[in-house]
């Protein structure tokens, strides 16, 4: 299934919009200001994920490590910073595969590649949901800046006729604006500090620049991930 990430934006946006405009229960914290480490999963989806020589990158499944802090001037409503680095495995197996289906004169090819690293800032709104004394429902929308590299790979042919030994592929970066909306649950396990678990989308367009001997080629990549977190807060 085709994820649609436009729908889901507005989605959750509606959401953001609801939680905001809702009377919350009277049990809230002492405060919600705060600052956070968390790391987990990262999963990129899409074409970022995707298997395929034609707009794909062969991304697989990562770690995410992100801190994050934030103010809040009302109850519910606050702003906050984010900075985080995302790090995805090449599916090196499945990208040797394409490329010897794609090349008639490639019997068998070798790869290896370093991963992928994305490094996000980004500024944003917060809300805050209380649903019991300890527990409550976080939710944020930013924007801000995501500076991606692709994996050095080195390439090992094994050609039907003849062709080098081998040969590399440098690594690319580009940096662009971003978009991130998140949703998390937060448990006090004291005044001082909380527990959190979170989920967030990421989007990005990069456009990363190669050069070789038949000149300049410009890869568009859209970079889509999800990020599954836990970590630990300081309640300011």
């Amino acid at each position: 299934m085709k994820l649609d990430w436009r729908s889901f934006l507005l989605s959750f946006i509606s959401l953001f919009v609801f939680l905001a405009t809702s009377t919350p229960p009277s049990h809230s914290q002492d405060t919600n200001s705060f600052f956070g480490i968390k790391a987990g999963a990262s999963i990129p989806l899409g074409a970022y994920r995707q298997a395929s020589l034609d707009g794909g990158s062969f991304a697989l499944t990562g770690y995410n490590v992100k801190a994050e802090g934030g103010w809040f001037f009302k109850p519910q409503i606050g702003i906050g910073a984010s900075v985080g680095i995302n790090q995805h495995p090449v599916d090196v197996g499945l990208l040797g595969w394409e490329k010897v289906q794609a090349d008639p004169f490639l019997e068998d090819l070798f790869i290896r590649s370093d991963p992928y690293l994305m490094l996000t800032g980004m500024i944003g709104v917060y809300y805050h949901y209380p649903v019991m004394k300890k527990l409550s429902i976080e939710a944020k929308i930013q924007g801000g800046m995501l500076y991606g590299k692709t994996p050095y790979q080195l390439y090992k042919p094994q050609y039907f006729l003849f062709g080098p030994e081998y040969y590399e592929i440098t690594s690319a970066q580009d940096w662009n604006l971003a978009g991130n909306v998140g949703l998390g649950i937060r448990y006090d396990i004291s005044p001082c500090f909380g527990l959190l678990l979170d989920s967030d989308f990421t989007y990005s367009n990069l456009a990363f620049k190669f050069l070789s001997a038949l000149g300049e080629r410009i890869d568009q990549r859209q970079i889509l991930l999800l990020n599954t977190t836990m970590g630990l807060r300081i309640n300011l």
